[in-house]
């Protein structure tokens, strides 16, 4: 039987319906909630249609992370095309698909996604799309720098407020938290930015010497 668009459109709706169901029960309970019995019934969907589009749990989980990198990335991209300053758009871009994100990522992205980052801690080729999209980022973010240094300083810097709050390891005080976003996205702007060192002319002989 050839599958027509209608039953592709429902097919596509019905894993969707899954997937939110899944993001629910992760962002109210945890990840060791996270059953095919539970996401069926918050789907509202029979348990053998949840494995119809899921076989196993690990096929669930990593659909979500191809999910939440795809969030990501059309966050990211919105940000950039709608950016009209020509240098140091794709780190301003990161800067606010991270942190000021959640219109476009979905308001569970950050504590589902590190939840489940974490939960495939130990299955680091279930983790190859979220390298892949960091490598992407990257890359971009070193080529349209006006100073790729600076620019990868303010990316840890991004990555690591989300990951200290992500993975409850910190919670920073709202309004120091969006001082220090603004100071990125300042610094991006070249506003106030920590300059770059001096070269030193000290050189170094064969034999180790300074002269």
């Amino acid at each position: 039987m050839v599958k027509g668009k209608g039953t592709d459109k429902r097919l596509h709706r019905t894993r969707t319906r899954l997937l939110d169901a899944a993001e629910e029960i992760v962002a109210r309970d945890g990840v060791l909630a996270l059953t095919f019995d539970r996401v069926a019934e918050q789907a509202g969907v029979a348990k053998g249609t949840a494995l119809y589009h899921f076989d196993c749990k690990e096929a669930l989980t990593s659909a979500m992370i191809e999910r939440f990198v795809e969030r990501f990335d059309t966050a990211w991209a919105d940000q950039i095309s709608a950016d009209a300053e020509p240098r140091d758009r794709a780190v301003r871009a990161y800067i606010n698909a991270t942190h000021r994100g959640e219109p476009f990522t979905g308001r569970h992205f950050d504590h589902v996604n590190g939840a489940i980052t974490a939960a495939l801690a130990n299955s680091p080729e279930r983790l190859r799309p979220v390298q892949d999209q960091g490598e992407r980022h990257q890359k971009a973010i070193e080529q349209d720098a006006a100073d790729p240094v600076l620019a990868t300083i303010i990316r840890m810097a991004v990555d690591g407020l989300w990951f200290a709050e992500s993975f409850n390891l910190m919670r920073y005080d709202p309004a120091l938290k969006a001082a220090v976003i603004d100071r990125l996205t300042g610094w991006t702007h070249g506003n106030d930015a920590p300059a770059e060192p001096a070269r030193s002319a000290t050189k170094t002989t064969s034999n180790g010497r300074m002269k």
